[in-house]
């Protein structure tokens, strides 16, 4: 009984999740008014490409806007079809998010062989997008999806194939947000622990296409594509602990507590979680804290620190929690029936406590 009223809430609280977020982004994208700061760039870079001019420009004494060329690229193909127009990245950004959401649900359903949990993380995931994190619509969106698909390449495609297939979304990745770098790190990482002949594969592929790919923008941009890629972001760059303290303590643990709680639960486990194949998440986790401790240490990326966490905990934590349970459901006493009811329990509470943050975001 317990168990089925579990399933009810978290499929109900699933759905409620996709409408709101559905109209949450429908609203963004009928909002009128001028864009954003990062939303003018884009389209701004965005009109150049549709139209075979210099991306990259001096700014002229005003306030540049950091930026990879990929999500503009993306953006571009709207442009030359509807004219510019605010919607387009916010499009980009709605499509990325939703594509994102699926992939979690599908990993999470294959790893816990459970496709309520499933359905849940890939909700959590549009609830912390749309909600806690906030609809920014910038590149970040579309570089986690990319990642995304490199860590599904490394976890499914097998042997030395899989691992080049990998580098290929994994670089662009890099190429759309510098976040990128931290999951390419990260899986390089997962492979020199679980798979080194696949590891060569993967890292040559990897410095190939990030070595060709940038050295050929920077020929064919010109000098502006490094300022604007790098410069901007790095010069952006300070020190600043109280930041750090708010996203561990008030964002991270405060808003994604129960899921980040079972993630370091489960690193007591027998067996280490950030080993075999299905490690790859557990080094995803990682490189999304590493990239949301970068954001809070820069003036300009603070807004989107919690959004690397998001998509990361979507999956992890679901399949951490299964974990701990499981392994204390071995124990006299217990039974795997109430480990999977305790599973249920903790998505509702982490549903609860995203939904109790939402009216200081609407």
């Amino acid at each position: 009984m317990v168990g089925r009223a579990l399933r009810f809430t978290l499929w109900t609280a699933s759905v409620l999740a996709v409408a709101g977020y559905a109209r949450l982004a429908w609203c963004a994208l009928r909002a009128g008014g001028p864009p954003s700061p990062l939303e003018a760039a884009v389209l701004e870079h965005a009109v150049r490409m549709a139209s075979a001019q210099p991306i990259f420009r001096d700014p002229g004494g005003g306030s540049p806007v950091a930026l990879m060329p990929l999500f503009s690229f993306v953006v571009s193909g709207l442009v030359r079809m509807f004219d510019p127009h605010p919607w387009e990245p916010r499009l980009v950004t709605v499509l990325a998010a939703l594509a994102a959401a699926a992939i979690v649900a599908v990993v999470v359903q294959r790893e816990t062989r459970h496709a309520t949990l499933g359905v849940a993380s890939g909700a959590l995931l549009l609830v912390g997008q749309g909600f806690a994190a906030g609809m920014a619509n910038g590149p970040e969106s579309l570089s986690l999806l990319l990642v995304l698909a490199g860590c599904l390449a490394l976890r499914y495609a097998s042997g030395i194939a899989g691992g080049m297939l990998a580098a290929f979304p994994m670089a662009a990745a890099c190429f759309t947000h510098p976040a990128g770098l931290w999951f390419a790190i990260a899986a390089l990482f997962h492979l020199a622990e679980h798979d080194r002949r696949r590891l060569a594969a993967f890292a040559a592929s990897l410095a190939l296409l990030v070595g060709f790919v940038h050295a050929g923008l920077s020929v064919q941009l010109g000098p502006w594509f490094n300022f604007y890629a790098w410069d901007i972001s790095l010069r952006a760059l300070q020190l600043d602990p109280i930041a750090l303290v708010g996203y561990l303590g008030r964002q991270l643990l405060g808003i994604w507590g129960v899921l980040a709680l079972a993630t370091v639960l489960s690193c007591a486990m027998p067996v280490r979680p950030w080993r075999g194949a299905v490690g790859i998440w557990t080094w995803m986790g990682l490189a999304a804290l590493g990239a949301g401790i970068a954001s809070t240490q820069s003036a300009t990326g603070a807004a989107d620190a919690l959004r690397p966490a998001v998509v990361a905990l979507a999956i992890v934590g679901p399949i951490s929690v299964q974990r701990v349970t499981q392994h204390l459901a071995t124990w006299p006493g217990s039974s795997q029936v109430v480990g999977q009811a305790v599973v249920m329990a903790a998505l509702a509470l982490q549903f609860l406590a995203l939904l109790a943050h939402l009216p200081r975001v609407l």
